[in-house]
Formats: C-alpha cells, structure tokens, sequence
C-alpha cells in the first residue's frame, strides 16, 4: 500500500494563522450563496465557528474580510470585503500550484468539517506551556 502525500496551505502574518484551507473553503461558500450561515452549513461547520473563524482572522488583518449585505429576506446576506477577495485569490492560487506540482493532497470536506467539533479544551499542561 503507498502512503498518500497530504498538505495543508495557511496564511500567517507575522507568524499569526490568519486563514487556510477550511476558510479557504469558507470564502468560496460565501461567495457561492451570499450567506455565510449557507456557507459553514455547506463545508459542516456551525455558524459560530465559522463566525469566530472569520472574527479570528480579521483581528490579525486589522479589517474585514466579509461584509453584511444589507437587505431583506433573500436580498440579505454576506459577501466579501476586497481583502477578502484578496485573500481568497492567493488561497485559490496557492492551493492550485500545490496541487499541480503534487496532485490533490489538501484535507477534505470530511476533515475541514471535523476541525470545527467542539472547542478545542485546553489542559493545565497545555496552558502553562504557552
């Protein structure tokens, strides 16, 4: 049996995670359905997490990368700010030649979604290590 080649893309900012491949995959969905609750229910993460993903990474950045849209009903919803769109192009681009060079090696949609679970918990060790 051959052992698969996996990888994993990310944005860092010095040296602080912004955004990878399950935001990567969070973006897309916003962009595909202007609704960021459709977009984390589709990639099976919750609204929270998915919220506190983006809140997270905006408080790296200094700014948004999402937006409300204004609106009622079905008008209503999210979209991407321009660095989110940024962000997403050098996501896009970067898992592209990734996968050029090595074939599809990123997580898939069963491991971007069970990286949302629960809280990860912390232990005494844990926090004292830090």
């Amino acid at each position: 049996m051959a052992a698969a080649v996996k990888t994993k893309v990310w944005l860092e900012l010095g040296g602080r995670f912004i955004i990878g491949d399950g935001g990567l995959q969070l973006l897309l969905g916003i962009v595909r359905t202007g609704s960021l609750a459709a977009a984390s229910k589709s990639i099976g993460w919750s609204y929270r997490h998915a919220w506190g993903y983006l809140r997270r990474a905006e408080e790296v950045l200094g700014s948004s990368l999402t937006t409300a849209r204004p609106g009622r009903w079905t008008s209503r919803g999210t979209e991407l700010t321009d660095l989110g769109r940024q962000a997403l192009e050098r996501l896009l681009s970067v898992r592209a030649r990734v996968d050029d060079a090595t074939g599809p090696t990123g997580p898939t949609a069963a491991e971007i979604a069970a990286r949302d679970g629960k809280p990860r918990r912390r232990t005494r060790r844990s926090r004292g290590a830090r």
